[in-house]
This record gives structure tokens, sequence and C-alpha cells, in this order.
């Protein structure tokens, strides 16, 4: 393995941060204005997820098997099913458990992200 791929997790970290700063600021704000917490996690999770592809491609995976033409519609793909896992999540959170929909939010979307690091790193990276 290369030396950079040891590193990959922290810098995936803090694009993953970055991103979801974005995702939590448009949900927060959103559910604050009594927009339905499943409406406004759509709308965040989609900012968070172009963020996060933009900073991920340029500082984690730089060597992407993909042109960003072919990653932009694979990502979406893909974080169309980690945002049917976050809203499965986030109902299940507030719903079943009564976690407050901020709390609820942190926790689904920290659940996504992994799986979504797991899934770019076997799937669009180069071998």
């Amino acid at each position: 393995m290369k030396p950079s791929i040891y590193k990959a997790p922290l810098r995936y970290f803090f694009a993953v941060v970055c991103g979801y700063c974005i995702d939590f600021s448009i949900y927060a704000a959103l559910v604050m204005y009594d927009l339905s917490i499943y409406w406004a996690n759509a709308a965040g999770f989609s900012v968070g997820v172009i963020v996060n592809l933009l900073l991920i491609r340029r500082f984690v995976f730089t060597n992407s098997r993909f042109k960003l033409s072919t990653d932009l519609p694979l990502t979406f793909a893909v974080n169309g099913a980690m945002l049917g896992i976050g809203m499965g999540l986030l109902w299940l959170l507030v719903n079943s458990f009564s976690i407050n929909p901020y709390g609820a939010k942190l926790l689904a979307n920290g659940i996504t992200f992994m799986l979504n690091f797991v899934i770019r790193a076997v799937f669009f990276r180069k071998k």
C-alpha cells in the first residue's frame, strides 16, 4: 500500500466535516423554520454531497478511476442509497428512540458517511 493510503481516512474525515457543516447548517435552518425533518435532510444532504465530492476528489481519492463527469452521476447514485439509509435512520432515531432531530441527524450522517467511505474506497479508487 502506498503511504498516502494510510492518511486517506484522516483526509476523508476532514473533507466530510466540511461538507457536513454545510449539510447540518441547511438542515438546522430548515427545521427551525418548521420544514419537515425529511425534506430538510434531503436538502442539506444533497448540497453536502456536492461539497464532499469536490473535496474528496481533490484531497482524498485523487486517483479516481473516473472523470468528474462520470463520477458525479455515480456519486449521486451511491449517495441516493445513503440518503435512503439516512432517512430510515433519521426516522428510527426520532420516532422509535425519541432522539431530538439534531442529534438524530448527527448520528444518521455519521453512519452514512462511514458507509460512503468504504464504498468509495472499494469501488472508485484505481486498483
